[in-house]
Formats: C-alpha cells, structure tokens, sequence
C-alpha cells in the first residue's frame, strides 16, 4: 500500500530521504519526480489536508526566483496564507520560537534565498502591495561578483537592489560568503563563511544581520547538524535555516529552523497538501 503522507514533503529537494514510506527509494522518487503522478498525489492529499487545519506554529516559506509569469500566482499564494494566520519579520519570527511563544496561532515568515535580481523585480512590488515582510538570504560574495558561470542569463541583486529592499521595510540574512556545501568544509572554513558573510552584508548595508539560512539545507548532505548550528550561533547568528519542512514552535527548533521550499507558480491545492492538517471529514 502506499502511504500518502509524506509523499513530496521534500519535493524540491532530490538528495534528502522520506523515511515515513513503506516502499522503495526508488519507486518513492519515480512518483516524485514523474509530473502527472506527483500531481495526482497532491490533488489526493490536498483532499483530506487544509491550511486552515494546520496545527499553531511558525511556517517559514523559501522561494527562489520569482518569475515575472508567475507573479500574480505568488500574490495569490500570500493572500490565501494571510487568511489562515500572520505574517512576521524575521526577527519576531526568532523572538516568538525562541520563547514558546507561537501560542494557538499560526504565523508566516516569508524568505527568499540567494538573492535573486527577480526577487527585487517582481517579488518587492507584491510584498510593498501586501505588506508582507520577508527577509532575504543573500551570499555575500555574490552581491558585486555574482556567478558568472550559470549560462542561462540568471542575474542578481546589486548593492542599489538590495538598498530598495531594505528601504522598503524588509530584512536581510546571510547564505553565507560563497554558497559553499558546509557539510563538505572544516570547522575553519565554516566558521569563516559565516562570520565573513555576516560581517560583509553588516558593513555594505549598516543593518545588522541576525538569520542564516544554510545552502541547500539538507541535514548531513549540506551541513552538520550539530557542527555548523553551534558555529553559527558562536558567530553571532539568532537563527539557521533548513529546508526540511515542518512548523517551528519552540527554542529547541531557533538553530534548526525548519523551512517549506516554495515555487510561486504552485496553485493552493499544492499549499494545502504540503502545509495543511487534515481535516475533520479525513479523521
């Protein structure tokens, strides 16, 4: 039989396992990565799964780019979040996990990793429109010598778009210096892409720069899960960011924070069967 449970909870990240199926590695990634059958598996889960079902907690949204075609979806998306609980900032985000304080509500943080030139294009004027916060993760280095190594036209933002966004409200992170696999780095190296990046995003933009949101994120595969959160702490960092989906609720989860990976162009039937509790009628 196969368990719809967590099928595609880590749908945008290939290498991380889902340890709740009773089948096959190979059959689970077949399903997940063949299109029409990952679309029926949603559209059955979203079935018996709701948004305005899910349990209290902060759920940390990470997007990427944010193409102008799908701009009107990704409004779509925060609209039909805001309905079911509250966006914060990054920083009440830190404040509320780290005191237990998510209570018997659900909140949203919004966050947006690398730094992306349609980030500041298309994803700025929907959150000024909103008035959404969010906090963007940026890779220091990157910001004046951006890959250039990417051939498909890809472009970043540049000190004057990341200016624009933080005079309009938002907050910045760190992605650390070079978007490096820390799993794959010393303990040296580790602790210098976390300080160098805070350091250089803190001079560039005379802001401090509290959250790090690890590349890739996966435990073990991208970084070390006991390791690389104490380090970041140690470098003055509130929170470090993951890719693995959950709901943060309380202190235990500030150095681990859990994050759903996002793509603007998902209709809300893919939000309720990711996010969502079940509902009365499923139990």
């Amino acid at each position: 039989m196969i368990c719809l449970r967590n099928m595609f909870l880590e749908g945008t990240q290939p290498r991380q396992t889902c340890y709740f199926w009773p089948m096959s590695g190979t059959f689970q990634h077949f399903i997940r990565d063949t299109r029409g059958l990952r679309e029926t598996a949603l559209l059955m889960r979203a079935l018996t799964r709701s948004v305005a079902t899910a349990p209290p907690g902060l759920y940390t949204l990470c997007y990427h780019h944010i193409a102008a075609a799908h701009q009107e979806r990704f409004a779509q998306q925060l609209r039909f979040l805001e309905r079911h609980g509250e966006f914060v900032t990054a920083d009440r985000a830190a404040e509320l996990v780290a005191r237990g304080a998510t209570g018997q509500s659900r909140h949203f943080l919004v966050s947006f990793d690398d730094g992306y030139l349609d980030n500041h294009a298309v994803a700025l004027p929907v959150l000024k429109a909103l008035s959404v916060p969010a906090i963007l993760f940026l890779v220091s280095d990157w910001i004046d010598a951006p890959p250039t190594d990417r051939g498909d036209g890809t472009r970043y933002m540049d000190r004057v778009a990341v200016a624009d966004w933080l005079a309009a409200g938002l907050e910045i992170g760190s992605h650390s210096a070079t978007h490096r696999n820390l799993a794959r780095l010393s303990e040296t190296e580790v602790t210098e892409e976390l300080t160098r990046s805070r350091r250089d995003l803190e001079a560039m933009t005379g802001r401090p720069v509290r959250h790090f949101a690890c590349p890739w994120g996966v435990a073990h595969c991208d970084f070390d899960p006991v390791r690389d959160p104490a380090l970041a702490r140690q470098a003055g960092y509130r929170s470090f960011h993951t890719t693995r989906r959950g709901v943060a609720r309380g202190p235990d989860d500030l150095m681990l924070m859990p994050r759903h990976v996002m793509e603007p162009e998902w209709r809300l039937y893919q939000i309720n069967a990711l996010m969502g509790g079940r509902t009365r009628h499923a139990r």
